[in-house]
C-alpha cells in the first residue's frame, strides 16, 4: 500500500483555486485503481492541504511546487483585427 497525491489549480470566477488529492494505491494488487482518500479545496494553498488532511511539509512543498507549474496564464486575444477592417472597407 501507498499513498500517492496530486495538485493542481483552476481559475474560477477571477481566483486561483488549488486542488489537492490524496490516493491510496495498492499496487500488489492488479487491476486495482487508486483510491481517493481525502480532496481539499480552496484559494489558500495551506487551506486546501488542511481540508485535504496533508500536514507533511515536505509533502505541501512538493504540491505547491506542482500546483503552481499548473497555473495557467490569461491569454490577451486582440479584439481590435484593423486589417481585417481595412480589407472590408476596400472591399
Amino acid at each position: 500500500m501507498e499513498t500517492i497525491y496530486t495538485s493542481y489549480t483552476k481559475f474560477l470566477d477571477f481566483k486561483v483555486y488549488y486542488f489537492i488529492k490524496k490516493y491510496t494505491s495498492f499496487p500488489e494488487l492488479r487491476n486495482v485503481s487508486p483510491v481517493l482518500e481525502s480532496y481539499g479545496m480552496h484559494t489558500d494553498f495551506d487551506k486546501a492541504c488542511v481540508i485535504a488532511g496533508i500536514h507533511d511539509a515536505a509533502v505541501k512543498e512538493k504540491l505547491l511546487k506542482e500546483a503552481e507549474a499548473t497555473i495557467q496564464r490569461a491569454k490577451i486575444v486582440e479584439l481590435n483585427n484593423t486589417a481585417h477592417l481595412e480589407k472590408i472597407a476596400a472591399g
